[in-house]
């Protein structure tokens, strides 16, 4: 009588597990077509018996939106493999890149109603009103992105207001992950402010607010195809084009000129975030696990970016050698005249943004932030790509 009633309980479980499934919004045809076939087999295999506790796995819906050749994807296979084998595979992941689950701008609606467990974005540049305090990696704060993937982290686990902003969205934030230093790519010479007068520029988030400042229009265009409008003269210059990225992408290729723009540093993270519903129905055991990994997960991902960035320098070098592309590294004097145009006037423009977005005090959240980038930059020996251009060209 008892197994009966248990395995008609089961089955009523799985049938359930079904009907819910099949509500949440954003899986391809192809996940949801697995997840039936496996919980229908399942239902099969309950009425012979129950599988035993060790055949029993965590299932976890990793999705992203670039390739794994990316450093930030290579980190993020690097977290999967050693939860699988932390936990002796009692956590699996299924794994989806390049967009294949959810598309960029989808990626954090999607892990909110629960069509992934766990993503890893750009929540300030695809869903900046959702995010506005996400938004707080401003240009000109810090040329150093290790210091930023490290005072972000701290930041989300000492600042409430950060953490409700992912909380209330259902998701709870497990590392993030510092871009490299803004680069600025063009058909024209930019080396001083005025430069950017009259171009047509593509930048998104604080970077399209720093070229306005400088009197350029900006085009809010997707970064791919930015890179084949440059291609076409679409636009004068291509920028919010972080250094390793741009390199990767072609864009020395395309531009006849190159360079820091005026050393606007790092402007955005790219940040690793689990649906909160379903890391409260992990067991503590697991969840001290995954907790422990994506702590380590922060300084594999900086090694492996610092490298991926040495070696775009060196690409940039073999390119630049041949004569077609000219690399210019701003001065000092004209690097401070940037800043002191900039950077107070889109400082401003966030604060009280965000704030009413927020409804909270932003201007205590940037200071917060500003804080701990100088906690970690003595102990950082990051070099930006330019700086590694200068040292290894001789120019």
């Amino acid at each position: 009588m008892f197994e009966r009633e248990t395995s008609e309980y089961l089955v009523q479980a799985v049938t359930s597990n079904i009907s819910s499934a099949i509500k949440r919004k954003g899986d391809t045809d192809m996940r949801m077509s697995k997840f039936i076939l496996g919980a229908l087999g399942l239902a099969g295999v309950i009425v012979v018996g129950a599988p035993s506790n060790s055949e029993a796995k965590e299932t976890l819906i990793y999705a992203n939106y670039i390739s794994e050749v990316y450093t930030s994807s290579q980190a993020d296979i690097w977290f999967m493999d050693e939860v699988e084998k932390r936990s002796n595979g009692e956590i699996v992941f299924e794994r989806y890149f390049s967009g294949s689950l959810l598309k960029a701008s989808d990626l954090y609606p999607g892990l909110s109603r629960g069509a992934a467990d766990i993503v890893a974005g750009v929540p300030s540049a695809y869903n900046r009103n959702d995010y506005p305090l996400t938004n707080v990696t401003l240009p000109f704060i810090t040329e150093k992105t290790d210091a930023v993937t490290k005072a972000f982290n701290e930041l989300y686990l000492s600042n409430e207001d950060l953490r409700k902003e992912y909380e209330g969205r259902n998701a709870k934030l497990l590392y993030s992950r510092g871009y490299a230093e803004n680069s600025t790519w063009s058909r024209v010479p930019i080396t001083k402010a005025s430069d950017y007068e009259g171009l047509k520029v593509r930048a998104v988030l604080a970077i399209a607010d720093v070229m306005e400042e400088l009197g350029a229009t900006t085009v809010a265009v997707p970064f791919p195809e930015a890179v084949e409008g440059m291609g076409r003269g679409v636009v004068d210059a291509m920028s919010s084009a972080p250094f390793d990225s741009a390199i990767k992408s072609g864009l020395p290729d395309i531009a006849k000129f190159g360079t820091d723009g005026g050393r606007m540093g790092v402007y955005a993270t790219n940040m690793v975030s689990m649906n909160l519903d379903r890391w409260n129905s992990l067991s503590p055991e697991n969840q001290k696990i995954i907790s422990e990994v994506a702590a380590e997960t922060v300084d594999v991902f900086a090694k492996l970016h610092a490298e991926e960035v040495k070696k775009a320098a060196e690409k940039l070098c073999e390119i630049a050698s041949k004569g077609d592309l000219k690399i210019t590294v701003f001065s000092d004097e004209a690097a401070q005249q940037v800043r002191e145009i900039a950077y107070q006037p889109i400082a401003d423009a966030w604060v009280k943004w965000a704030s009413e977005a927020a409804n909270v005090d932003a201007q205590s959240v940037l200071d917060g932030y500003i804080a701990l980038v100088k906690k970690y930059e003595p102990e950082s020996d990051y070099k930006t790509g330019f700086q590694l251009y200068t040292e290894q060209c001789g120019s």
